[in-house]
């Protein structure tokens, strides 16, 4: 829809997943502001649309459930997710997923994620932006940008079809994603040392992994529930696979790797794809082979991670979403950091009508939010060649699972987000966090230099097993009304322990011992079960 009004008070450039979520957001919070969104795709959506991004955690389906309203939808329209779910063949992996190690869940634990279909889902992100009043123009393709360097007024170029038109804003909110107009038109776009790369691809036709393993035991470890409904990985020295199902039915494929360990070229097609897999997975070449007429895309994403030397500016501009940085693909992020900018920008926007309280805010979220994408990386950089090491992988996920819910999810599931009186009490917490969690991926990479790879015998270690593990999930969406600072501290206290625990650990599996299943580590099972 085009608007007659060549001004509004926020101007969005980009209206996939979070450009979307943002002006919803915004609308929901501010329904006084005029908001417009430009989109260079038409709309509506493809069903299964070519967008990565599909699996949420606990933070983005959080966001999307309780903040913007959708949990409807997500119950209705999308997947119940079951989890993140590791499988380890070792070098030589068997033809029976049953044979493979497994690290998971046995049950749903609390606090829901979902797999989203991209396509539907921001179709209907868009039917509730119109519906709020939302002014969103597909087809339009950003072609300049002028900033006014004091407090708005910012100018956008744009061309839909064979007419140029301009809009002009007090805000100016890039979500363009990896076209990254406004990082590219100030130069602030800079390098990690994460040089990893990605490949994915939708088939419609319904892959479903329980049906590549065998046996009541099998069947058993899950009670009777579906792992398809699980973000599936299948692990490799310097890889991992994923499967995702998708509501429409298709199902979501990506392999994610490191260039040093495994180069672009052998996977850079549907069939140099299907022969590495025959060496490395061949349970996943014998379902894909001969489906070429069933694949609805294919891409290959060359060095995927990068960032920005700034944001968000008190001139009132912004970035989010993959426009201003990413990170990788692993533990599903993508959506978090969408949630996370999203409600950063949203209370600038809201607190910007004074001039010295909105500069002061904008340097705090900014280090806030570098500090969140610097802590994220450092689970990846360097940590992939590690990733086929079943061992190191049961450990480094309990950390960071609990690093995760303990520190990031509880600033956010209990609004401390945006709470800048939390934020500076909270300091000594936040950062003794931070630290703990450097010094744990520290470790964890000296093991991943290693690159072991140990024979999958079909043991089976479920998170379920460590009580810590699924109570730190319940306390985000139990005793909301709790001492917010006061449970960080625990959480913190906690994670000292667990850090100890995991350290322990980690020498004795150097030194040859076998640590077993995840949930008969005594180790693990003497840490703090109960979080005062």
């Amino acid at each position: 829809m085009r608007t007659n009004s060549t001004h509004s008070d926020v101007l969005i450039a980009g209206g996939g997943l979070a450009g979307l979520t943002l002006a919803v957001q915004l609308k929901r919070t501010r329904p006084e502001l005029d908001i417009v969104v430009l989109e260079k795709q038409k709309h509506p959506a493809p069903i299964a649309a070519h967008k990565v991004g599909e699996s949420t955690v606990e933070i983005g389906a959080h966001y999307f459930s309780k903040t913007l309203d959708l949990k409807e939808h997500l119950e209705n329209q999308q997947l119940r997710k079951f989890g993140l779910r590791f499988f380890f063949g070792g070098e030589r992996p068997p033809d029976d997923m049953s044979l493979y190690d497994e690290l998971g869940t046995s049950e749903f634990l609390p606090v829901n994620s979902y797999q989203i279909d991209r396509g539907i889902f921001e179709n209907h992100l868009l039917e509730k932006a119109s519906d709020a009043g939302i002014v969103v123009e597909s087809g339009a393709s950003v072609r300049s940008i002028a900033l006014n360097e004091k407090y708005g007024g910012h100018t956008l170029t744009a061309r839909n079809g064979g007419e140029e038109f301009t809009r002009t804003a007090r805000w100016l909110i890039d979500s363009t994603g990896r076209q990254a107009r406004l990082k590219n038109h100030l130069k602030l776009g800079t390098s990690v040392g994460h040089t990893n790369s990605a490949i994915w691809l939708r088939t419609s036709e319904t892959l479903n992994i329980d049906d590549y393993g065998h046996g009541n035991t099998w069947t058993e470890r899950c009670g009777q529930r579906s792992r398809r409904l699980s973000t599936n990985h299948l692990m490799g020295t310097g890889y991992w696979f994923w499967l995702i199902p998708l509501s429409s039915g298709a199902t979501s494929i990506g392999l994610v790797f490191d260039p040093a360990i495994i180069p672009v070229r052998e996977v850079s097609t549907f069939e140099k794809l299907i022969n590495w897999l025959d060496k490395h997975q061949p349970i996943m070449a014998d379902a894909l082979r001969d489906k070429h007429d069933r694949i609805m895309d294919f891409h290959v994403l060359r060095n995927y991670a990068h960032s920005s030397r700034q944001v968000f500016s008190a001139d009132q501009w912004a970035m989010t979403g993959e426009a201003g940085l990413f990170a990788d693909p692993f533990y599903s992020p993508g959506s978090d950091f969408i949630a996370i900018s999203n409600t950063l920008i949203t209370n600038l926007i809201s607190n910007a009508a004074n001039a010295q309280e909105s500069e002061f805010r904008t340097r705090l979220f900014q280090k806030l939010y570098l500090s969140i994408f610097s802590s994220t990386l450092s689970l990846f950089e360097s940590l992939y060649a590690g990733f086929g090491d079943r061992e190191l992988m049961m450990l480094k996920t309990t950390w960071d699972y609990s690093y995760y819910w303990g520190i990031l999810s509880h600033q956010f599931f209990t609004d401390k987000l945006t709470d800048v009186s939390f934020i500076q009490a909270a300091q000594v917490e936040l950062t003794t966090g931070w630290k703990l969690n450097a010094d744990m991926q520290k470790l964890f990479r000296t093991v991943a230099e290693k690159r072991r790879c140990f024979p999958a015998d079909g043991r089976f270690s479920d998170h379920c097993g460590l009580p810590f593990v699924p109570e730190l999930k319940r306390q985000l969406i139990s005793n909301i009304d709790i001492d917010a600072h006061a449970r960080l501290k625990a959480n913190v206290l906690l994670l000292e322990d667990l850090a100890r625990a995991i350290t322990s650990l980690v020498q004795a599996s150097l030194n040859g011992q076998d640590l077993g299943r995840l949930q008969d580590i005594p180790g693990l099972q003497d840490v703090r079960t109960f979080l005062a």
